[in-house]
């Protein structure tokens, strides 16, 4: 067991008692976890069973070992540096400390320890609780292999139509996991990302890369779906139901919605064309029927300002550095990174039929 996170030798022999393994291959990024308990790894496997074959026979371009070691947390009493939270968000969320070589960030609800560098980067505390947390750890290692090479961090979910990509981009709690599942509802579109997305101009097209993290949604969002409510425990249903809009909304209890399983095999994509971009402007006390409107970003820069998303404190550069904690990349670089994309707003009240129908029309408009 580690005692001392600051004790690298005492980590890298805990490390040599993993020896249950995955292979997560995600486009040109190999991720081979490594673990000391063989329920991790099957719950990861069966987390990412729709990335498993998507990328196979992709020629990989950068591999990391990541190892997840179960037992108790540590490290509490050291002097950790706290991570700054976006605005509006408050408490104490996120400590870090750098090392030799790298950052141990530290999560103070659930004890969890990450060690990240550019390889051997470890995971470690009541990691079978928290199992959320590891997919996180894996998938920051692939945002830092796409940032590295020159793309663009954004705050969306994101759906595919014919290899073409609609990005729906809002603050945290806009609705815009829910607008996007609700659009996985006609068949002919496949599932990008939930929460962030990769984006980089590349001539006259605009390529994403989708992060590989299922949507993990409130529970409004099932109760008013009739394909998602079982989900819900029954009894859990029945309390949710006496809730008015407004509570509902603003709850905060996550859970994951398996695509592959309630939507159906193979509607699952890693990356696309990004042609589209929906910036919510809604709001629940609207009384102003729900509408879209083009974006010109020439005239309104800040219509995206929702988009913009910091890289975080797990983010280590070509170098193997690590960035300003504050940094974030400004309106007009989002701007110029957008330059081939059609950018809507849709304002109003909260109504996702109605949203439904406007970003069908849209569709139809924009690819015929």
């Amino acid at each position: 067991m580690i005692n001392n996170l600051l004790d690298l030798n005492e980590v890298a022999v805990d490390c040599d008692t993993c020896h249950e393994t995955l292979d997560l291959q995600f486009a040109e990024q190999h991720v081979q976890v490594r673990t000391n308990q063989a329920d991790i790894a099957l719950a990861l496997k069966a987390y990412y069973k729709s990335y498993l074959t998507l990328s196979s026979g992709a020629t990989t371009q950068h591999k990391v070992q990541l190892y997840v070691i179960e037992q108790i947390a540590v490290g509490d009493d050291l002097d950790w540096l706290e991570v700054p939270r976006e605005e509006g968000k408050l408490g104490r969320k996120e400590g870090y400390l750098d090392v030799s070589g790298g950052r141990w960030i530290k999560k103070f609800k659930t004890g969890m320890s990450f060690l990240q560098r550019p390889n051997n980067v470890v995971a470690l505390g009541p990691c079978e609780n928290n199992l959320a947390q590891i997919i996180n750890f894996i998938n920051n290692q692939f945002l830092n292999h796409y940032l590295r090479q020159g793309f663009t961090l954004g705050h969306a979910s994101a759906f595919t139509f014919l290899g073409q990509a609609t990005a729906i981009a809002a603050a945290s709690g806009g609705g815009k996991s829910t607008l996007m599942l609700r659009c996985l509802e006609d068949s002919s579109r496949d599932f990008l990302t939930n929460d962030r997305i990769l984006l980089k101009r590349e001539g006259k097209q605009t390529r994403t890369i989708g992060l590989a993290k299922l949507p993990r949604v409130n529970p409004g969002t099932l109760l008013n779906s009739e394909r998602l409510r079982h989900i819900l425990p029954d009894d859990r249903q029945q309390a949710l139901l006496a809730m008015s809009t407004a509570e509902l909304w603003s709850l905060e209890e996550k859970y994951d919605v398996q695509i592959e399983d309630d939507y159906g095999p193979k509607r699952v994509q890693l990356e696309g064309e990004l042609q589209n971009l929906i910036m919510l402007d809604w709001s629940l006390d609207s009384n102003d029927a729900t509408f879209m409107e083009p974006v010109d970003l020439t005239q309104q820069p800040e219509a995206i300002e929702g988009l913009r998303k910091r890289p975080g404190p797990f983010y280590q550069d070509a170098k193997g550095q690590f960035a300003d904690l504050n940094d974030i990349d400004s309106i007009p670089h989002y701007v110029d990174a957008l330059r081939n994309v059609n950018v809507f707003r849709l304002g109003g009240k909260v109504d996702f039929d109605r949203a439904y129908q406007l970003i069908g029309d849209m569709l139809e408009k924009v690819s015929g």
